[in-house]
């Protein structure tokens, strides 16, 4: 890795974002709460919002963010949102040694679900590749930074940041869903990782039960959404599940107060921060093994293996058909949300790592 520098205190930090900074996905949350955070300290150079298909961006977009790398200034200290880093490693490598360039990795790129072997391959080589041009990584779970040593990093500098919890999560006081059909919740962008398909397949076993499926998040793979939208009709569920889209913070508050059940069936998570929301508002929680990378989740929740179908079913019929059992699980989680982390911490402990400040 490239010698770091440590930072003044006050020094301006430079943003660049694959995409634009209000987009509602975990990512872009946390990179705006950081970049809301620097600005209340005065301390935010700029955010550069790159357009394209990142981490599979054109030339064009890829020639467009090593311009903004060029622009800045010597020693600048700029972060880089990981599905953009390893595009640009080009331009990392080149402008590394002049500039302060910090890594804000949330999962390895290679670790994708639905990726080839040769395409887990290049993205591991290359994101390995430009990890090591950086001064400093900033991760958003202990999970991402273990799984770094695999790619040569020096442990010493990787900072582990963990997201905060929401404020219409943190106020919110489940009051425990019992009407019929009971809804089950569902909040992650539509992409194969979040095993949403896992998901549909393990509630069409509970087909005789009285219950309906809320999925919020974006449609951004468009042919993975219309996949899962036929995998409904197949399975005869096109009548109890909604396709919500994305859904503001006053939306996400009423539909997390009507779940009876909070589910996620992911494959893999940087943090999982919709899970982490869904402790925090007292929801009984399911989820998966891979997908439970915090402490606290894992406390709460009702863990599966990922991918296991028939796990899930069964795990879902229990709660299904007992109040009590989720009432249980909704008790675990108010007593694990209290270990969850706040924005304001996590604000303060982002500019110290970026400054390469580690307290002992």
């Amino acid at each position: 890795m490239r010698q770091a520098r440590l930072q003044q205190p006050d020094a301006p930090v430079h943003f660049i974002l694959p995409g634009p900074i209000g987009t509602l996905t975990g990512g872009f949350i946390y990179d705006r709460e950081m970049a809301d955070g620097l600005r209340e300290a005065g301390r935010l150079g700029a955010v550069h919002e790159l357009a394209g298909d990142f981490p599979r961006a054109a030339p064009y977009d890829v020639a467009a963010g090593a311009a903004i790398l060029s622009g800045l200034p010597d020693r600048a200290l700029c972060v880089i949102d990981g599905l953009a880093l390893s595009a640009l490693g080009q331009a990392v490598a080149q402008h590394a040694p002049r500039l302060d360039v910090v890594a804000m990795i949330h999962h390895p790129l290679a670790d994708e679900t639905g990726l080839s072997t040769r395409e887990q391959e290049a993205f591991f080589q290359a994101e390995k590749a430009v990890l090591g041009e950086v001064a400093r990584i900033v991760v958003s779970s202990a999970q991402t930074a273990r799984r770094l040593r695999e790619f040569g990093v020096n442990p010493s500098a990787v900072h582990v940041v963990e997201p905060g919890i929401s404020g219409w999560a943190r106020n919110g006081n489940w009051s425990g869903g019992t009407e019929r059909p009971l809804r089950v919740l569902s909040v992650g962008t539509l992409t194969l990782r979040k095993g949403h398909d896992i998901a549909l397949t393990a509630l069409a076993e509970c087909r005789n039960l009285d219950w309906t499926l809320d999925l919020v998040g974006a449609a951004r793979d468009a042919a993975h959404t219309s996949a899962l939208k036929r995998l409904a009709a197949e399975l005869g569920l096109e009548e109890r599940v909604t396709f919500h889209g994305e859904r503001d913070e006053a939306a996400l508050a009423e539909l997390h107060q009507s779940a009876g059940l909070f589910l996620s069936a992911s494959h893999h998570e940087g943090f999982g921060m919709a899970l982490a929301d869904a402790v925090a508002f007292g929801l009984p929680v399911v989820t998966t093994e891979e997908a439970a990378v915090s402490d606290a989740v894992r406390e709460a929740a009702e863990l599966v293996p990922a991918g296991e179908k028939e796990a899930l079913a069964h795990v879902l019929r229990a709660h299904l058909e007992s109040d009590k059992s989720r009432f249980d699980l909704a008790a675990r989680s108010r007593r694990a949300a209290p270990r969850l982390s706040d924005w304001t911490r996590a604000r303060a402990a982002f500019q110290r790592a970026v400054d390469g400040v580690t307290l002992q």
